[in-house]
């Protein structure tokens, strides 16, 4: 990679380390189709090449359905072929970086030159004592060897673009007036109607809905949009609405009032603000519309995923499990085989949007089924990235920095999270055949047990999930996605699979499923 001359040194060479652009001198304009937004359509980047771009209002910027994703897993080398593409990843995790020394300095003495993969901790903290982009550890990836680590942070991680003037034009105080007391208002002087939708455990949803008068020409077809059959979700009437408007609608999600706001809080959502405009490019990630403070906006994609996919609670006795199947393997969805495989794809490739990013891997952390919503026209986009992590260069070994959370909870996690080792993106794809099960039966992993607490101790203990050997005949796409479990659900990350790898099966499976059937 080139060296671009505004990226500042410190007696390093930072030709290997993952890096993106400084953007302050470089302005490409981009032409905006949508009318009254040229003015708007100004973006720093080193090129145009973000696709076709509209806008809608001045905070949205999203990617035609047909563009692709940041991460393609067949175009991404320069040959298109897999065996580069496998070799690119694997030889980025054993480079070493290149940085041959770095200047100590003993009180009076005259600095001395040393390589700087034998350095001491302790001397590796004082010469980055003054970069807040690298943190500095004491053990290497496997949290066990004296091997220090300097961790520098991807330099996407700091592009930062609040648009708060747009937030505060919404009045969040309206869906709560009363209307005999309060003036109605010109429908041209009201351009959005806000009402709220739910909430999860820590942030508000709201539908920021504009008035019909803006979009004169789509609303007198607005019929047309009302989905023909049943959605398969809890609220069918309030979530065929939001299909019906959905392309002049979008969510706000606020902080809740009974969480305390903390800095901590603050950077999780400041997180997943960087994260989804970097991401703005991938049609399988959820399109953000702008972001202040504890507040963000986005897309609305109105269908709930995980209620099609866990219709019950997806929790059952193991023996009423039994008696259902005495007969062959049930699945408690009602998703054709079919179905199955083509949202198992739909889900790994937006993960490897991820994991894949151009400037630097990012972890979801998170991978449950209701983090996919699926959008009027079926697709599934991913969201949710506060709990994400960017992952840190190594600057001392090459490859990436592992990180630390704690022990984790809820039984949906890898055995790693659970053991409260050190994590690298493999996490995700432990949790992602946590979500092919659900596919393949309907039910949670655990089903037979409330109780986390046993889950972890199982997983932790290399005990996985029951897999009634029967699906795996049950029908050929529910056979592939079960062969696919134990690849990703091996007990060490180094062995497990990569989302890479996941998409490259589940492509192939369905390639192949005419020759199958014939």
């Amino acid at each position: 990679m080139d060296n671009h001359p505004a990226l500042r040194k410190k007696y390093k060479d930072m030709t290997n380390t993952p890096q993106t652009v400084n953007l302050t001198d470089l302005t490409a304009t981009i032409a905006s189709i949508e009318e009254y937004a040229s003015h708007y359509a100004k973006y720093n980047d080193k090129s145009a090449n973000y696709g076709d771009i509209e806008y809608h209002q001045n905070f949205q910027r999203k990617i035609k359905n047909n563009e692709k994703g940041a991460f393609d897993p067949e175009s991404i080398s320069p040959t298109g072929d897999w065996e580069t593409l496998q070799s690119l990843f694997e030889s980025i995790q054993n480079v070493k970086g290149n940085y041959p020394q770095y200047n100590l300095s003993d009180g009076d003495m005259l600095p001395i030159k040393q390589k700087a993969e034998d350095a001491s901790y302790n001397e590796l903290l004082k010469y980055y004592d003054d970069d807040d982009n690298v943190e500095v550890h004491q053990h290497a990836n496997d949290g066990k060897t004296e091997e220090p680590r300097a961790c520098r942070s991807a330099e996407f991680e700091k592009f930062y673009f609040p648009t708060c003037n747009n937030f505060h034009e919404i009045d969040l105080g309206r869906p709560y007036d009363d209307p005999g007391e309060m003036p109605q208002p010109r429908p041209e002087n009201q351009l959005a109607k806000v009402r709220y939708l739910g909430h999860g455990y820590y942030r508000d949803a709201w539908v920021v809905e504009d008035n019909p008068w803006i979009w004169p020409s789509q609303y007198t077809k607005e019929k047309e949009n009302k989905p023909k059959e049943a959605l398969g979700v809890l609220d069918e009437k309030g979530t065929s609405d939001l299909v019906t408007k959905a392309y002049r609608t979008m969510v706000l999600k606020t902080f809740r009032y009974v969480h305390e706001k903390n800095e901590d809080s603050f950077l999780e959502v400041q997180l997943e603000a960087i994260i989804m405009e970097r991401m703005t490019k991938s049609p399988r990630i959820m399109d953000i519309y702008g972001h202040c403070g504890f507040a963000v906006s986005g897309e609305m994609v109105p269908v709930e995923f995980k209620e099609r996919v866990i219709p019950g609670d997806g929790t059952a006795d193991a023996k009423d499990v039994e008696e259902r199947n005495k007969d062959g393997p049930r699945p408690y969805n009602d998703f054709t085989a079919e179905e199955k495989l083509s949202f198992a794809l739909e889900m790994a490739e937006s993960i490897a949007d991820l994991h894949g990013f151009e400037d630097g891997v990012i972890v979801h952390d998170d991978v449950y089924p209701n983090q996919w919503m699926t959008t009027p026209d079926g697709r599934l986009k991913l969201g949710d990235f506060n709990r994400a992590t960017i992952m840190q260069w190594d600057e001392i070994n090459g490859g990436y920095c592992k990180f630390n959370n704690g022990e984790g909870n809820g039984n949906y996690r890898a055995p790693e999270e659970f053991a409260a080792r050190n994590l690298d993106e493999q996490i995700d794809t432990f949790s992602f055949c946590n979500n092919i099960y659900t596919l393949v039966t309907g039910l949670w992993n655990f089903y037979d047990t409330e109780d986390d607490e046993v889950a972890q101790d199982k997983l932790i203990d290399g005990d996985l999930a029951f897999v009634d050997p029967r699906w795996k005949d049950r029908s050929y796409e529910e056979g592939k996605l079960v062969e696919l479990l134990p690849k990703c659900w091996a007990y060490d990350p180094d062995e497990r699979i990569s989302i890479f790898d996941a998409v490259k099966f589940l492509r192939q499976a369905i390639e192949d499923k005419p020759k199958h059937q014939d």
